[in-house]
């Protein structure tokens, strides 16, 4: 992993620094180079203009001689440094400020043809004139409409490719101090998403060998903190799961091995004569009984199954609540007959019709009931009211039990979840009647709450949606 985010870095940085030095020197040349060209030639132009006009006028003054004349250009060629041609109308040479004119006259309409047609030309050389290859600017002298001479001005080339180098040399540096810094924070950025990488990596590998307590040490607060947090809980929720596994594998033994316990030794015990015959009837119940147990238990946890792996499936209908509560309520009278106790049914006058999947939901009442029932006290009452609520109906399942704890509240929706309290009471109980009954009442996008004070009872109350009459 290293080796690959450096080796990114490398390239994206390469990259960058061939960029930056092509567009310096291949891209921004040219562009330079022509801008310096043309201020070269319009500085000498100018001062041909100037020249030109100045001859003229000094031309006609008494005294004026060319000697007089070269003097003063002598002056302007060091402040210029440039060299100062006068040419005649013919293009021979008259004079110049230079030291490289010869003896033998020189004409440039010979030696550079069509130099004194043009204003501006490059890369001129003159035999016997100029040492090297110059710019010139040319401005005639004229008298009314005769063309008496030409001013030129030569300028060497090499001037404007020496001004040039040294910009891009100059351009290089800067950008060569630039690359080092660049170099410099990506080097720092290399580093910092190296170490980052390695620390969420390292974290990883410690969530799969077991240890869900390791933290990436991520500093910062960006992407990089919230993957390391993203992992950290994915490791708490793993780390939850196991112990929900490891919990949920020895509840599940318990509540197995306890009634196959009694079966076995019932079984065992009436088949060596250990129990008499006359007395086998009673134990037949009890394994009966117990049976029925892991019956229980053996569908809640396929239900439960199903549910997980294929979502609660649903089948919408519109029925009478009230109807389907006054039948669920009597399915409990031998209960309520064996610990002396009623349901107490409070309805609307008229019926109050509903749309869900009615069997679920009697599975629902069925366990919140049955619930109630075994968690009150012999000779109290289990209220069951159904009210309506704008468009929703309202069931409420109140008992006048034992409560739950502050501190259990929040648990009793976890499988095989029972308080202290209950454990032991009932053996029937599976732990998982109220698990079964959040998920069919979220599968109906309705809620259910729980209100319980520890002593005095609790109240289960739910929603469902109201269908028109």
């Amino acid at each position: 992993m290293k080796h690959k985010v450096w080796h990114k870095y490398a390239i994206v940085y390469l990259v960058a620094a061939a960029m930056i030095l092509i567009a310096t020197n291949l891209i921004a040349r040219p562009f330079y180079q022509s801008d310096n060209m043309k201020r070269h030639k319009a500085r000498i132009y100018k001062e041909c203009v100037v020249i030109s006009d100045e001859y003229i006028s000094e031309y006609k003054l008494p005294g004026f001689t060319l000697e007089t004349f070269l003097l003063q250009m002598k002056a302007v060629r060091m402040m210029l440094d440039a060299d100062i041609w006068v040419v005649g109308a013919d293009g021979r040479m008259i004079a110049a400020t230079g030291e490289n004119l010869q003896t033998t006259p020189i004409n440039l309409n010979e030696k550079a043809p069509g130099l004194l047609d043009n204003t501006y030309s490059e890369n001129v050389f003159v035999e016997g004139l100029t040492k090297e290859k110059v710019l010139c600017a040319v401005e005639p002298v004229k008298e009314g409409y005769n063309i008496k001479g030409f001013i030129v001005i030569a300028e060497p080339m090499s001037r404007t490719t020496d001004e040039t180098d040294n910009f891009i040399t100059r351009m290089n540096i800067i950008s060569g101090n630039c690359l080092l810094i660049l170099l410099l924070v990506f080097f720092l950025f290399a580093v910092y998403h190296t170490k980052n990488l390695q620390n969420i990596n390292k974290t990883i590998i410690a969530y799969t060998d077991g240890d869900f307590t390791a933290e990436a040490g991520v500093r910062g607060h960006d992407e990089y903190r919230d993957v390391a947090l993203s992992a950290h809980m994915l490791a708490e929720q793993h780390a939850n799961l196991v112990d929900y596994q490891k919990n949920f594998v020895a509840n599940i033994s318990h509540d197995f091995r306890s009634p196959l316990t009694s079966i076995k030794g019932y079984a065992e015990a009436m088949k060596d004569g250990t129990i008499p015959y006359e007395i086998q009837g009673k134990y037949l119940n009890i394994i009966l009984f117990e049976t029925e147990r892991l019956s229980n238990l053996t569908n809640d946890l396929l239900d439960l199954s199903n549910f997980e792996n294929k979502g609660v499936r649903l089948i919408w209908e519109r029925f009478d609540i009230v109807k389907m509560l006054k039948q669920s309520s009597a399915t409990f009278e031998g209960k309520c007959s064996q610990k002396n106790m009623k349901i107490r049914l409070v309805f609307p006058e008229n019926e109050l019709y509903a749309y869900a999947d009615k069997g679920k939901i009697q599975q629902v009442v069925h366990n919140l009931i049955d619930n109630a029932i075994k968690f009150s006290k012999p000779d109290s009452v289990v209220t069951v009211v159904v009210a309506e609520k704008r468009d929703k109906v309202l069931v409420s399942v109140k008992d006048t039990g034992i409560g739950i704890p502050k501190d259990a509240i929040g648990k009793i929706w976890e499988r095989f979840y029972k308080t202290d309290l209950s454990r032991g009471k009932d053996k029937r109980g599976t732990g998982l009647g109220l698990s079964i009954t959040k998920q069919i009442i979220a599968a109906h996008n309705e809620n259910i709450k729980v209100i319980s004070t520890e002593g005095e009872g609790t109240e289960f109350v739910f929603s469902l949606q109201r269908a028109d009459s």
